[in-house]
């Protein structure tokens, strides 16, 4: 997910300046640990005929230790570096378990839904290379606000299903519910913009290749978001 770019002070610790290569270079190491791992723990839950109730005990383990690892590494980010494998290992998990969920009940949705991601990942970057979206401070206020809307919503929402409900209209599949999904979709695609920006303006400011690791994570929380929001979305629409 977006990450607020960080001050040059914090930063700026010596060595070689980062670079839109090294960002490149790893985030496809960390999306390919996780897509190792979430492949892996999908065959292997199926193959040795897990329950569900184990699955998504793994599942939703990893995603909350992956979201308190996220927020550790956003007031610490000279600890990217150290973290950045763990947590796309455990992204991976979290991937692995909530594809085989959707697959049981939909099986054509993970595949749509992964295909969906790459090519809306590939549209918010010609959009943003091309310049017909710019992203100002107006956009980027817009769009932190929204992300903050969103999590407070999930936050809720998590807490009702602790206690066997669900928020009304927003997650029961109906149209109100289709809604935001979509509504969602759009503003986790749209977040791409916002670490594309980051990318830029931290190659500009000449920090340190060390925090290629930061960016990097917060395009793939920014793709496994896109991904389980169009898994959503796609699973409502089958309903």
């Amino acid at each position: 997910m977006a990450n607020p770019i960080v001050s040059r002070a914090e930063l700026a610790v010596g060595g070689a300046p980062m670079t839109v290569k090294g960002v490149i270079q790893k985030t496809s190491l960390l999306l390919g640990l996780s897509a190792i791992t979430g492949i892996g723990f999908f065959f292997y839950a199926l193959m040795a005929g897990l329950s569900q109730g184990f699955i998504s005990m793994a599942a939703f383990g990893s995603m909350f230790a992956a979201f308190g690892l996220a927020i550790f590494i956003t007031f610490k980010p000279q600890k990217a570096k150290t973290f950045a494998v763990p947590y796309a290992l455990l992204e991976g998990i979290f991937l692995g378990g909530i594809s085989l969920f959707f697959m049981r009940m939909y099986p054509s949705v993970p595949l749509t839904a992964l295909c969906a991601t790459f090519v809306t990942a590939a549209v918010m970057l010609g959009l943003y290379r091309s310049g017909i979206v710019k992203v100002n401070d107006k956009f980027r206020s817009i769009m932190m606000s929204a992300i903050f809307a969103i999590m407070i919503l999930y936050l809720i929402q998590w807490g009702f299903v602790l206690f066997g409900s669900s928020l009304p209209f927003l997650f029961d599949g109906g149209m109100v519910a289709i809604g935001f999904s979509l509504f969602v979709v759009v503003i986790a695609s749209f977040s791409l913009l916002l670490d594309f920006d980051n990318i830029d303006r931290g190659v500009a400011m000449g920090i340190s290749e060390d925090y290629e690791w930061l960016f990097s994570i917060g395009i793939l929380a920014t793709l496994v978001w896109m991904y389980i929001e169009f898994m959503r979305l796609l699973s409502y629409l089958q309903d």
